[in-house]
Order: C-alpha cells, then structure tokens, then sequence
C-alpha cells in the first residue's frame, strides 16, 4: 500500500499516516499538499494524508483548496497531538540563533517561544517542517534552526535544542485521509463538504446553509469536535 504526505520524510504527516495505517505502510513524499491530492486522483497512491486543520491556528488553506478542486474522497481522519523542538547543527547554541526555518503553521504555533527567546530572529517560512530541517542539515550553518518533531533530528544530523516550544498545553492537529473511493458507512460517519459558488452575491451563504438546515443536519464549525 503506498500513502502520500507532506514531505520529505519525517513530517507530521508522515506521523499521521503511520499512526493510520502502521509503520510498515509505503511512504510517498510529495513537496505540496495539492500534489498528494492530485496523485491521489490520478491513483497514482492509495490513500493520501495532508493536515488540515490546527486547534490553535485553524484551517489549512491549501488542504481546503485541495479538497474543494480535485476529484477526491475523505476516508478517514486522524488527530494527533503536535509537539514541536528547535532543531539547530551539532554544537550550535540558542543565542546563536539568527534565522529560523519552519511550515508557516509551525512557526505561528511557536511564536511566543520565539518572541521571547529569539526576538530578534529572521522567520523563513518553508513548505514543511520536515523541508525546514533538511534545509538547516544540508547548509550546516550554526546560526540557522529548523522548526519540526523531535524525530527530524536523527534525520538530518541535528541537535534538539530546545523541547516542547509550541504556545499553551494543547496542540493538536486534524489530517485527513484522502482516496479515490468513498469508505464504507459505519453508522457514525461524519461528512465534510468543500464548495465554491458560480456567482457572487448577497445571500448565497446563507441560501446554501439553510438547504442544512431545513433538513435537520447539524453542522460543526468549531474545531476537533468529536460527538
């Protein structure tokens, strides 16, 4: 079975997908979310993993898009807790820091870490955390940190220099489990649907929410809502 994700290896996304469907599962890495969703149509993968939605930082733009635009299905989803390290070269110290590489989402995640201990410090934002730590491995300069899990760091040659920096206690982050093919009901489905209009108008919104609604069906904006 092959699975796409977020790559290059070591991503969350990677840790998601293992956590679906165990560690002796293909990993297909791809450089953005929409290529795993379009590898995904083309059948190219059998399923695909991408983040789409941050307990602190919301929605996935680009995992929204993806969905909206490509002849796809929702499988399954998979949340998972988020802990972020500051990844530096072997040696190098935190007030060496000048420039710090991560996935937009990360690099928000962690930012009273950073405004406190690195204030002054450059945010280079990458496709993946997993791309950030490949980054600061491959140009070995001590002044250059990487954003990502811990795992990353066996990887691509680096030091953990500091543990656990996300803001607040709890990080978790919902991915989805792309396939070609709908799955099979259960009984405790959920449903998510992406959709854009033809025209622009006042009252679409609301036109298209109320078709919910005079049909019973609840919907759930608020985040990792599980009942």
């Amino acid at each position: 079975m092959k699975v796409g994700v977020l790559g290059p290896r070591g991503t969350y996304s990677e840790l998601a997908a293992k956590k679906q469907f165990g560690e002796k599962v293909t990993i297909v890495p791809y450089p953005k979310i929409t290529d795993v969703a379009n590898a995904v149509a083309s059948k190219k993968i059998n399923f695909g993993v991408i983040p789409v939605e941050s307990l602190r930082e919301g929605s996935v733009g680009e995992a929204l898009d993806a969905i909206a635009w490509t002849d796809i299905k929702v499988h399954a989803e998979i949340v998972a807790p988020i802990s972020h390290s500051l990844l530096g070269v072997p040696g190098s110290k935190l007030v060496q820091i000048a420039q710090v590489l991560s996935h937009p989402q990360a690099l928000a995640q962690c930012r009273e870490f950073l405004r406190k201990n690195l204030p002054k410090a450059e945010l280079i934002e990458m496709t993946s955390t997993a791309k950030a730590a490949e980054q600061v491995g491959k140009l070995k300069r001590p002044h250059m940190a990487a954003i990502g899990p811990k795992a990353l760091a066996n990887l691509y040659g680096l030091e953990v220099l500091h543990d656990d920096i996300q803001s607040g206690e709890t990080n978790t982050t919902r991915f989805l489990c792309l396939a070609k093919e709908d799955s099979k009901p259960t009984g405790r489905d959920k449903t998510s649907v992406a959709f854009y209009t033809a025209q622009d108008r006042p009252g679409i919104l609301h036109e298209i929410l109320g078709e919910f609604a005079v049909r019973n069906i609840n919907l759930i904006p608020s985040l990792f809502e599980t009942s």
